[in-house]
């Protein structure tokens, strides 16, 4: 489970980090693409940038849900202990609530 998580969210992070780059790349050839009177290819641009935006988001949000599950999963359970029989007699130490 956790090698699945670790690729999630390294899988994240890169999407997370290149995404706003091919964002800015397309949006900005869509403009160029305007500019020079191809007003379908500035269209066809602007709609990619949008894709690309939403995909970004929802990378961001992907990447934030598997890190709290990553380490979530890292803490450790707390198993309680039964308080209801006495210490061992011989032990010197008080009790360790601690698992």
């Amino acid at each position: 489970m956790r090698g699945l998580l670790r690729r999630i969210v390294l899988g994240g992070v890169a999407c997370s980090l290149l995404f706003p780059i091919v964002f800015t790349v397309v949006l900005g050839l869509g403009a160029l693409l305007g500019a020079l009177g191809d007003e379908s290819g500035g269209q066809v641009c602007n709609r990619t940038a949008l894709v690309v935006g939403v995909a970004w988001l929802i990378a961001v949000i992907a990447t934030a849900v598997a890190s709290g599950v990553a380490v979530l999963d890292g803490v450790p359970e707390r198993g309680l202990r039964d308080h209801t029989k006495p210490p061992h007699p011989l032990s010197d130490r008080p009790p360790d609530d601690r698992v």
